[in-house]
C-alpha cells in the first residue's frame, strides 16, 4: 500500500476543506485555494500538459484580470502590479475547481457544505438576538448592535464568524439561492429535500438578520427568479404585492411614522430599517460617496485611479464634498464608494468595468445555455437555476455595496461559477458520446 496520499485524494481533500472552510473562516479557504493551486501546477509539470482553455468565461477573468494590473501600472498614480493581483488572485480559482469537481460526488460534497453553512446560519440567528461573538476573545468581540435602535435594545446585526454583517449577509444571500433551488430537485429522498427545507429557510433568514438592506432586496430578486422557474405568472403576482408593499411603505414614510415611531419591538426595527430606504437623510452618506466617485471617474476616465488608492485619492473629493454641503462622512474613503460597479469603473477605469461585467454576461450566456441541456429539476437544473439566481441577487446588492471586493463572497461566487460549469460539461458530455456514435 502507498504511504502518501495519492494526488486525486489530496484533490478531493483540499475541495471538501475548500467548502467547509468557506463558511467561516476565510484563513482556512485561502490556504485551501493555495493548495489547490499548488496541486494544479504540480499536476500540469507532471503531465507537461496545459489547462482547458476553450471556455470563454475563463479567457474574461484573464482579461479583467489583466486589465486591473496594466490599467494601474499606466494610469497616473502608477500602481505597484503586484498590489493590484493582491486582491484578484482568487478569480483563478475556476480553473482549478471545474475538473477537480467532476471527481468528487457533488451531492455528498454539498450537503457537507450547507451542514456547516447552516451551523453558521444558526449562530448568525442567535447573535441577532443576543450579540454574541463566542469564536473570538471578550476583548476582540465584533459584536455590532443597530445603532439606530440604541445599544440596549438587544438588537444585532448577525455576523457569524466574520468581520462584517454585510459579508455575512452576502455569503447567506448566494447560499441560500442555491439550497432553495436544491430543494425542488426531484432526485432526493424525503430526508434530503427535508434537509434542505432546513436548511434553506434558516440560511435566508439569517440573511435578514443581517439587517443589510442591499441583502434584503437581493433576496427579493433571488425569490423572483427562483419564481420564474416554477411559474411565470406566480412571479408576476409576487411582483404586484411586492410593489404594492413598497408603495405601502412610501405611505408610511411620506406620513412621517419614521420619525414619530418608537423603536420598542423588533418588528418595530425592521419596519424602520426598511422606511430608512426612503430617507435621503438617512442614505445621504452613501449618496455623495456616490457623486464624489462619478467626480472621480470623470477625472480618471479610461484607466482609473488604480487599486487600493481610494484612501489617498478620493479624500480630496469629499474634502470638496463636506466644504459645500456640510456632510460629514460616517465611513472613510478607504471603505469605497458603496457601489460595486463605481467602484470597479474608479479602480480599474472604463476597460477594467467593461471585463467585470464581460464575466457576468458571459456566464449568464452560459448558464442559460445550459439550462437547456439539463433535465427540468434534476440536480444539474437545480445547481444552474439556484446559482443564477444568487448572482442575480448578488448583482441587485451590488448597486450599493462593494460586494465583489469581500474574499469570502468572492469565492463562494467563484464555487458557484465551478459548480455550474462542472453541471454543463456533465449534460453536455451524453450528446457529445451520441454525436461520437453516429
Amino acid at each position: 500500500m502507498p504511504l502518501l496520499p495519492t494526488r486525486e485524494a489530496l484533490n478531493n481533500l483540499f475541495v471538501y476543506t475548500l467548502f467547509i472552510f468557506s463558511s467561516f473562516s476565510i484563513a482556512g479557504t485561502e490556504a485551501s485555494i493555495v493548495l489547490l493551486y499548488l496541486l494544479g501546477i504540480y499536476g500540469l509539470l507532471k503531465t507537461r500538459s496545459w489547462p482547458r482553455m476553450e471556455n470563454p468565461l475563463l479567457w474574461m477573468i484573464l482579461l479583467f484580470t489583466a486589465f486591473t494590473v496594466v490599467n494601474g501600472m499606466l494610469g497616473e498614480y502608477g500602481i505597484d502590479p503586484w498590489e493590484s493581483l493582491r486582491s484578484n488572485w482568487r478569480l483563478m480559482l475556476p480553473f482549478v475547481l471545474i475538473p477537480l469537481l467532476e471527481q468528487v460526488d457533488e451531492k455528498k460534497l454539498l450537503m457537507f457544505f450547507f451542514s456547516f453553512l447552516a451551523l453558521f446560519a444558526l449562530y448568525g440567528f442567535i447573535q441577532y438576538f443576543t450579540g454574541v461573538d463566542w469564536l473570538r476573545p471578550e476583548e476582540a468581540s465584533l459584536a455590532t448592535p443597530y445603532l439606530a435602535a440604541g445599544e440596549e435594545s438587544g438588537v444585532f446585526h448577525a455576523k457569524g464568524n466574520y468581520s462584517h454583517h454585510l459579508t455575512f449577509g452576502g455569503v447567506m444571500l448566494i447560499c441560500s439561492a442555491m439550497s432553495l433551488s436544491l430543494v425542488f430537485c426531484r432526485d432526493w429522498w424525503m430526508g434530503d429535500r427535508l434537509f434542505y427545507i432546513l436548511t434553506s429557510g434558516l440560511i435566508m433568514i439569517s440573511a435578514v438578520a443581517s439587517l443589510g438592506r442591499s441583502i434584503w432586496l437581493g433576496l427579493v430578486v433571488v425569490l423572483f427568479v427562483l419564481l420564474v422557474r416554477i411559474s411565470p405568472r406566480l412571479m408576476l403576482g409576487a411582483a404586484i404585492l411586492f410593489a404594492l408593499l413598497v408603495g405601502y411603505l412610501f405611505m408610511q414614510y411620506g406620513s412621517g411614522s419614521l420619525s414619530e415611531s418608537r423603536l420598542e419591538t423588533r418588528l418595530d426595527i425592521v419596519r424602520h430599517r426598511l422606511l430608512s430606504g426612503f430617507n435621503m437623510n438617512a442614505n445621504r452618506d452613501r449618496l455623495l460617496m456616490w457623486e464624489g466617485a462619478v467626480e472621480g471617474i470623470q477625472d480618471h476616465f479610461w484607466l482609473g485611479i488604480g487599486h487600493a488608492m481610494d484612501a489617498e485619492v478620493m479624500e480630496s473629493y469629499r474634502e470638496r464634498i463636506t466644504a459645500e454641503t456640510g456632510h460629514r462622512f460616517t465611513n472613510p474613503a478607504s471603505a469605497g464608494v458603496h457601489n460595486i460597479y463605481l467602484q470597479t469603473w474608479l479602480n480599474y477605469g472604463l476597460t477594467g468595468l467593461a471585463a467585470y461585467l464581460g464575466i457576468w454576461i458571459v456566464f449568464f450566456s452560459q448558464a442559460l445555455s445550459g439550462l437547456k441541456s439539463t433535465e427540468p429539476y434534476d440536480f444539474s437544473n437545480c445547481i444552474l437555476w439556484g446559482v443564477v439566481a444568487g448572482l442575480t441577487g448578488f448583482m441587485t446588492a451590488g448597486i450599493f455595496e462593494n460586494n465583489f471586493r469581500d474574499a469570502e463572497v468572492q469565492t463562494i461566487l467563484l464555487m458557484g461559477i465551478s459548480l455550474v460549469h462542472c453541471q454543463i460539461r456533465k449534460a453536455q458530455r451524453p450528446a457529445m458520446k451520441r454525436f461520437r456514435f453516429n
